[in-house]
């Protein structure tokens, strides 16, 4: 095929200018290949590849604003994602030079050296360009975003840069060395401008995988004030906002929909597990009291978690019995006889999704029953499910063994169900063994 006509080509080129950076890495990624070097794929492989460079040199310079300009909450300091783009072609007409300088500079053996000064130079370029609106390419910035916030975060990027390499060990065990070097970072930052504290905590946030651990290094900075005094102070916001959060999650796993399976199942136990995750680190990092403004909230917090859970956790057996219908072995034995398995209808689609998420929320609330108060809770459903379940598998193996009961091709599709089940419950190795004990009982009937 020959090449791509020129017009076809730009189009092309500006669909991967303005390709998300994840939809950037999946395209390149599509291209690597042998077929992606020829023909007119290799016209468009060597478009990403050029993008993808160019990429990595403006991130490396602007990478204390970069998570700023991706999907965050309302209430957070956040940019469109154009900012990163408009910012880096304003700066490439007003600075060419330095920008060949941070390209040249942008190198491994460079970077481990620590972050070369032209990018902080960069970024305070930027800065000055974004608050006098004059160059072209920054006016169209107003257009788009607060442009004095924008500007107080560029200002702020060589104290961001250089925090950023201690973060990790800022949050994952802070001693009074670490936290002197916060309490330094912050009072740099204030030094930039008096209200800059809050705004360096907000974009630090922003590079952690789990904003709210942010609490840790406040908490440095202000050496674990009480409650109360951080609640009234101009950074009270980022507990507010973990409050928030923890609310929210509460009435997702009260409200999470079981007839969407086992990912709405799983997405409701990340929730659980996120708020223990966040009263732990509130605890950990506030001096609370319990009738002071947030100790009453977390107090509250964690009895309601607990209740929400095990109300959720409770409904499994009931969930269970529905997917796996019971027939009571004699009129007698009513609603509490122990029942057979009923095979009188093929599996309830909608039925067994609903116990699917219930079992998958179940299994994957385990890292954080014990310290959230259900543990054993927990372990008393799941000693009913299982008790169950291996009722209910020993009798569906006889039926299709001996054809006794029940539709022996219903039977094996209701075994196969349970063995899928019990891999919640239990785990995958139970799962495979009442897999091969079903494949042993269909070859003995055979």
């Amino acid at each position: 095929m020959a090449g791509v006509v020129a017009n076809k080509l730009l189009m092309v080129r500006k669909l991967v200018e303005t390709a998300p950076d994840a939809a950037l890495r999946s395209l390149e990624l599509a291209l690597s290949g042998p077929a992606g070097g020829q023909g007119a794929l290799a016209s468009v492989r060597r478009l990403v590849e050029d993008e993808t460079a160019a990429r990595y040199i403006r991130n490396s310079v602007l990478a204390p604003i970069v998570p700023l300009c991706d999907a965050r909450d309302s209430e957070q300091t956040s940019f469109p994602p154009r900012v990163l783009s408009l910012l880096w072609e304003a700066l490439k007409i007003d600075s060419p030079r330095k920008i060949e300088e941070a390209a040249a500079r942008c190198n491994p053996w460079d970077l481990e050296q620590g972050p070369p000064e032209v990018f902080n130079e960069l970024c305070e370029i930027a800065a000055r360009g974004v608050r006098a609106q004059t160059a072209p390419g920054f006016v169209a910035l107003g257009q788009i975003c607060d442009i004095d916030e924008l500007a107080a975060c560029l200002e702020l990027s060589a104290i961001v840069r250089a925090a950023l390499p201690k973060l990790s060990e800022w949050i994952s065990k802070m001693s009074e060395e670490r936290a002197s070097s916060a309490r330094l970072a912050y009072n740099d930052a204030c030094e930039i401008r008096d209200d800059a504290g809050p705004l360096l905590f907000e974009i630090l946030a922003a590079h952690l995988p789990d904003d709210f651990r942010i609490l840790r290094v406040i908490s440095a900075v202000m050496e674990r004030p009480t409650d109360k005094f951080w609640a009234s102070s101009e950074v009270g916001v980022f507990g507010e906002r973990v409050l928030t959060d923890i609310e929210k999650n509460i009435d997702f796993i009260r409200t999470f929909d079981a007839d969407r399976g086992e990912a709405e199942g799983r997405k409701a136990a990340l929730a659980a597990q996120r708020v223990a995750a966040q009263i732990t680190e509130f605890e950990q990092s506030v001096d609370l009291n319990k009738d002071g403004p947030w100790g009453r909230r977390i107090g509250k917090y964690k009895q309601g978690v607990a209740q929400t859970v095990e109300s959720r956790m409770n409904a499994a057996e009931k969930e269970l019995l529905a997917a796996l219908p019971l027939r009571p072995i004699s009129i007698l034995g009513g609603k509490n006889g122990k029942g057979i398995p009923a095979l009188t209808a093929e599996p309830d689609e909608r039925l067994v999704s609903r116990v699917t998420a219930v079992l998958a929320f179940v299994a994957d609330v385990r890292s954080c029953a014990a310290q959230s108060g259900y543990g054993a809770s927990r372990a008393k459903v799941l000693e009913k499910l299982n008790t169950r379940l291996d009722q209910y598998i020993e009798d569906i193996l006889y039926v299709v063994r001996t054809g006794e009961g029940g539709d022996r091709a219903l039977a094996q599709r209701y075994l196969d169900l349970a063995a899928g089940l019990i891999a919640y419950s239990r785990d995958e190795k139970t799962a495979e063994i009442v897999r091969r004990r079903a494949a042993a009982a269909v070859a003995q009937a055979a």
